[in-house]
């Protein structure tokens, strides 16, 4: 007759169990997200940049204000409302660059309101076409700036392109005709 072996049983636990699998995945997810965060952030534009966008924000808020005075009703309301939106992303600019700056009141105390000469002939306002193009050009600035910038300065940056955008393709098209 045969002679048949008692069944043996290893004395070696397995190497890899449930728990040490999901505790081992567990550290490599937390490792995963801690790596990126270590690693140096995208560089931002420097606040020149900022500030050349400030300086388009600003002078598109005094086109917009010298055409409304010389505009129709439905223009001059919507080029006051330009104006308006204009001058808050000069400040949202402004306050920007103060937080980036090491001298905050650099750039906050400068105004660029410039001062009538009494020589200089009368020149005429802008027209509404002058207004749409210096929006479009301001848009164009913004949006191209927004693509390297990351975090608020990209998000505020964008703002400003679609506020631009939407002035000059919505608030200031009248009659159902487009200007240029």
């Amino acid at each position: 007759m045969p002679r048949t072996l008692p069944a043996v049983r290893p004395s070696v636990r397995p190497v890899l169990n449930r728990r040490r699998a999901l505790a081992g995945a567990a550290a490599l997810a937390v490792l995963g997200m801690a790596g990126p965060a270590c690693s140096s952030p995208p560089a931002q534009p420097p606040v020149d940049e900022l500030e050349s966008q400030l300086k388009l924000a600003r002078h598109d808020s005094e086109l917009a204000t010298a055409a409304a005075g010389a505009a129709a009703k439905p223009a001059s309301a919507a080029l006051t409302q330009v104006a308006a939106e204009r001058a808050q992303h000069a400040q949202a600019l402004t306050t920007e660059i103060a937080r980036l700056a090491v001298n905050p009141t650099s750039t906050s105390s400068q105004t660029t309101t410039p001062t009538p000469t009494s020589s200089a002939p009368a020149t005429p306002p802008p027209s509404l076409s002058d207004v749409v193009n210096s929006l479009r050009s301001s848009a164009a600035s913004a949006g191209q700036l927004a693509t390297t910038c990351s975090g608020y300065r990209a998000g505020l940056l964008g703002s400003i392109a679609a506020a631009c955008t939407a002035a000059y393709t919505v608030a200031l098209v009248f009659g159902g005709s487009s200007t240029p």
